[in-house]
Formats: structure tokens, C-alpha cells, sequence
């Protein structure tokens, strides 16, 4: 019934014990800096906006910032573009811009607010930022750690994925991975509707798992 060394430091971190735990790994995998960027952006609406009367508008201005593996990726291609976008323009211009690339200029301000305060927070805890950028395996890495009953493994025809809990679903249409959906796959949440949909989605490596959860795999 004792809190574990991981148990005392996620309780210094006021966030979902899930994106505080990406945050712990984040130190060690090296990409602090890229997943506090994530997990703020899990905290808050979406804030890429798509209104039913310009839908296909609003699709292609997002389209710029997708990566094909992943839905994560997208959110830093997002965050890059966004910190330049701010660097040259100015505050109204900026609000204009964020109004023509249907983007909602009060969630990026909140999505902006929740990163500084999370940097503090680390900062407190001795978490510090790395100078160099990391690629996509650490930080999904990292996600991992705080999303492990999300992780869903394609069953060999169809498009269906078995989860933890036996929990079967498929990924969301606006998912970059919904088209060619790949054998193994990471999710953000899970969201029941007609059926039960895995949105914002990454595609792993079975070994990454085993690696991070090793304390929970079973062997035979």
C-alpha cells in the first residue's frame, strides 16, 4: 500500500496521473521538451477548428501540419508553425491569421499558458529540458508510458484492434492512420459512439511496449 518513487514524483505533477507519468519518461527517453507540448495539448480542446459548413477548407489548411505516422506528430508540426507564426506577427495579426487557418485563437492561448506552467512544474522537480530535438520513436516512447491501456494490436484481416480488456476498436476517421491503418498502434482516448473509436493515434513498435511495461507482460 506504499507509494513507489514514480508514485511520490507523479503526485508533484498536478496533471492526469496519465500525462504525468509521459512526463517522467519523457526524462528519461530525452524528449521533455516535445512531450509537455503533448500532454498540454491532451488537456484542452482541440484546437484546430472544422465548422460543418467548411469542412473541406478547414481540412486542407490542417492538412500542412500531418505526419503520416502520427496524430502526435501533427500537434508539434502544429506548435512549431504556431511559435513562428507569433515571433512575426503581430497580436492581432496573429488572431486574423488563427481566424483564416480555422484555428481558435483562445484554446492556442490556453494550449500556450498550460506548457509555461508546466515548465515550471518540471523545472521545481529538477525535469529539464533537452537542447536537442528528439525524434518520433522517444517520444512515442514516452507516450506509452502514460497510455498503456491504449495500445491496441490490428487483428490480421479488417481493421479492428484488440486492446487491453479486451476492448476491440477501430481508429477515427480523422486519424492520418485510419486509411492504412498499421499492426500496431498507440491512442490518445478512447471514444464510444456508434462504435467504439481510438482518436489521435500513433504507430508503434510492439518492442517499445515490452520495453516501457515490462513490468506487466506476461510470459509463456
Amino acid at each position: 500500500g506504499e507509494l513507489t518513487d514514480v508514485g511520490r514524483r507523479l503526485a508533484q505533477i498536478p496533471v492526469d496521473p496519465r500525462l504525468g507519468r509521459m512526463i517522467l519518461q519523457a526524462q528519461s527517453e530525452g524528449c521533455v521538451r516535445e512531450v509537455l507540448v503533448l500532454a498540454a495539448a491532451l488537456s484542452i480542446p482541440d484546437p484546430r477548428e472544422r465548422p460543418t459548413d467548411r469542412e473541406d477548407a478547414a481540412r486542407q489548411k490542417h492538412a500542412r501540419f500531418a505526419d503520416e505516422n502520427s496524430d502526435f506528430i501533427s500537434f508539434l508540426n502544429l506548435w512549431r508553425y504556431l511559435g513562428e507564426q507569433r515571433k512575426e506577427r503581430s497580436g492581432s495579426s496573429f488572431r486574423r491569421m488563427c481566424r483564416d487557418e480555422f484555428l481558435h485563437y483562445l484554446r492556442i492561448r490556453e494550449w500556450q499558458d498550460l506548457v509555461g506552467q508546466l515548465r515550471g512544474i518540471c523545472r521545481d522537480l529538477g525535469i529539464r529540458e533537452q537542447d536537442e530535438p528528439a525524434d518520433a520513436a522517444t517520444v512515442h516512447a514516452a507516450l506509452t508510458a502514460g497510455l498503456l491501456s491504449h495500445v491496441g494490436m490490428r487483428e490480421t484481416d479488417g481493421r479492428t484492434y484488440s486492446g487491453a480488456r479486451n476492448a476491440k476498436f477501430v481508429l477515427a476517421p480523422g486519424s492520418v492512420l485510419s486509411r492504412r491503418p498499421p499492426r500496431w498502434v498507440l491512442v490518445a482516448d478512447l471514444v464510444e459512439t456508434s462504435r467504439l473509436f481510438g482518436r489521435t493515434a500513433a504507430r508503434i513498435e510492439p518492442a517499445v511496449v515490452e520495453r516501457v511495461a515490462g513490468h506487466l507482460v506476461q510470459r509463456s
